[in-house]
């Protein structure tokens, strides 16, 4: 009796609940978006990435594709 109980609870719950954990990921997350798009300056077509020049600037050769 008490399983049927707590599963009527968490299934009328359960919708809020979720909604709760969503907005919680998005809240965490929205720094971490915000910092990577500070970071990742655009760069015109055929440009060296941000990364690519900061690569060249600490004298680490880049490794090439195969």
């Amino acid at each position: 009796m008490k399983d049927e109980q707590f599963m009527r609870v968490w299934n009328d719950g359960h919708d809020h609940f979720s909604a709760d954990i969503t907005r919680g990921l998005h809240w965490f997350a929205t720094p971490f978006r915000r910092l990577g798009e500070w970071i990742a300056l655009p760069s015109a077509p055929g440009e060296d990435s941000v990364f690519t020049r900061a690569v060249a600037r600490c004298s680490v050769r880049p490794r090439r594709a195969r």
